[in-house]
């Protein structure tokens, strides 16, 4: 019963009222008539009749506000200014419209760092209501082009409540040929045109958008005897429906080995790379339904534990007999391993719910354990993991973002683990933003873990970012793939705490960050004393730079 309740929890979680519907594709435009920010005239859609209106919904204190209102400016409302216009010759109008109170320093500055023109004024949020939207940024495309009395009034062709790029705004904005009203207006509308007048524009080719982005990613961990360095270099290429990237790593470990065995003190510096590569294609089957393949694999061992464990068992094993090869049944260990991963993501509440679901398939070929001798019994050194996971998240308010996971993992000759997690995303206030993250996984027959993270941010102007952030994990002994029965590490609880700064500019972002981390092991006092040096309490540092580049 025990094991139900947070299962139960959790999951309800996922059904939580996602929030206001947002507005269907070619579903009237909301009218509306409020103040310009500068002069304080009225401005209303009726103004840009026979136009296409683009609305951005913004917040000064908003990072991803401050880029995308930024590309807007410069690649929508510039580019069509400089084409007169759409492929059909229509003008194209982009509106900024600030939905959320704000100082006026963080106004002023947003403002001239985006360059953004038009700015309208509706701190309250009411119109952002009335288009549907949740969160910040908002993106709506209007059609406003018909004119003549009696036709129809403005309609949405386009809602963005997670910003994808120009490319998709661009499509939705060429596709408006007005031609549609023009046709509902009387028979003779065509004949008694102008000389010369354009009656059906033909499509323009327009040069296909794609975004590109790069990160480079340098994460550390040092205490007095380990140190582990993971770095990463990442490629993204982003279409208007399908999205590419590539990541390499490279990971070195060193750390010392300490160890007593018959009678000989061992002391020796252990030094070993570990190498991976991981790719993802994601594709837009329809409007609501995504589907993304993960794969990749890599070489070398994966935990410093592992790599001490190995070094161990050459030492015990592997060096002793009459042809200088160690016992029969010793083989030198090369860890490697390889994944799949397809799944499949739903958007089924437009711009506020989405469902994710997908299976993966794990090969892993580790450094086993050993026992007895002679005969040596040499433990099982490949598994496979087979695993499936469902998670739903949910923009239930402006201000809040909710995410739920489950997941299942199938291990070769162990027992199904089950994991939850559960994550929200709240702004407290204009600058301010508080995550939060709980987790808990349990396999039978003793295995269960819990942890819980927190991060506070608080921006200037959505240039700079300074957080603090906590994290507590706690598990109970557990024997890890391949290790001997008295190698199994014991209970561990882990602290970590530290502070974040990060600078976003319009195309590129550099991050940093900084902590003390601090693991603790509970050990049996009838244990096994040849694993104290690998299993002892350690204060760590950690360290974190990233940079990425959009291009």
């Amino acid at each position: 019963m025990m094991k139900r309740i947070p299962i139960t929890i959790i999951l309800g979680l996922a059904f939580l009222l996602p929030g206001t519907n947002a507005l269907c594709a070619r579903e009237k435009a909301p009218s509306f008539s409020l103040p310009e920010l500068d002069s304080g005239e009225q401005v209303s859609l009726d103004d840009f009749r026979g136009q296409i209106v683009v609305l951005d919904f913004f917040n000064a204190n908003c990072g991803d506000c401050f880029r995308v209102s930024w590309e807007l400016e410069a690649d929508v409302q510039a580019y069509y200014a400089a084409r007169s216009g759409n492929p059909h010759g229509i003008a194209v109008q982009v509106i900024a419209v600030n939905s959320e109170a704000a100082e006026q320093e963080d106004m002023a500055v947003f403002l001239q760092k985006t360059g953004i023109d038009l700015v309208l004024d509706d701190p309250a949020g009411a119109l952002l209501q009335r288009y549907g939207g949740t969160s910040l940024p908002y993106l709506v495309v209007i059609d406003a082009t018909a004119v003549a009395p009696g036709a129809v009034a403005p309609r949405v062709v386009l809602r963005q409540a997670q910003y994808e790029g120009v490319k998709k705004l661009r499509d939705a904005i060429d596709a408006v040929t007005g031609q549609a009203e023009a046709a509902a207006s009387s028979p003779g509308t065509r004949d008694n045109a102008a000389p010369g007048a354009e009656r059906s524009l033909p499509t323009l080719e327009t040069e296909p958008q794609a975004e590109n982005e790069m990160t480079l990613d340098v994460v550390a961990m040092m205490a007095s005897d380990v140190h582990v360095t993971d770095m990463q270099a990442e490629y993204r290429h982003e279409r208007p429906s399908a999205q590419f990237s590539l990541a390499v790593s490279y990971r070195p470990t060193g750390m010392d080995f300490k160890s007593e065995y018959l009678g000989l003190k061992r002391h020796k510096r252990l030094e070993e790379d570990h190498f991976g590569v991981q790719g993802s294609v994601s594709s837009d089957l329809n409007d609501t339904l995504t589907l993304k393949v993960v794969g990749g694999a890599y070489d070398g061992f994966q935990t410093y534990r592992a790599l001490w464990m190995d070094e161990y068992n050459r030492l015990k094993f592997g060096g002793r007999n009459t042809s200088g090869g160690g016992l029969a049944g010793y083989r030198e260990a090369h860890p490697w391993g390889y994944n799949a991963s397809p799944s499949l993501r739903w958007e089924y509440l437009p711009d506020t719910g989405f469902a994710e679901a997908g299976v993966s398939y794990q090969y892993d070929s580790v450094s086993p354990g050993y026992e007895g001798g002679p005969p040596l019994v040499r433990l099982r050194d490949t598994y496979k993991t087979v695993s499936g996971h469902l998670a739903f998240e949910n923009v239930l308010t402006r201000r809040l973002r909710t995410r739920v996971e489950s997941r299942i993992d199938d291990t070769t000759e162990r027992e199904k683990r089950v994991t939850l997690q559960g994550a929200l995303n709240y702004a407290l206030a204009e600058s301010w933003v508080a995550r939060l993250t709980v987790g808990y996984a349990t396999e039978d027959p003793h295995f269960s873990a819990k942890s819980v993270s927190a991060v506070l941010e608080r921006d200037w102007h959505g240039t700079w970012f300074v957080s603090v952030f906590g994290r507590y994990y706690e598990d109970t002994s557990e024997i890890d793939n391949g290790m001997a029965i008295d190698a199994a590490a014991p209970p561990l609880k882990t602290y970590q705490a530290g502070l974040g700064l990060r600078r976003q500019g319009n195309r590129s972002a550099i991050k940093f960050d900084i902590g003390p981390c601090f693991s603790r092991y509970a050990l049996h006092p009838r244990r096994n004393t040849d694993f104290d040096q690998l299993y002892k309490d350690r204060d760590w540092l950690s360290l974190q730079a990233a940079f990425q580049h959009q291009f």
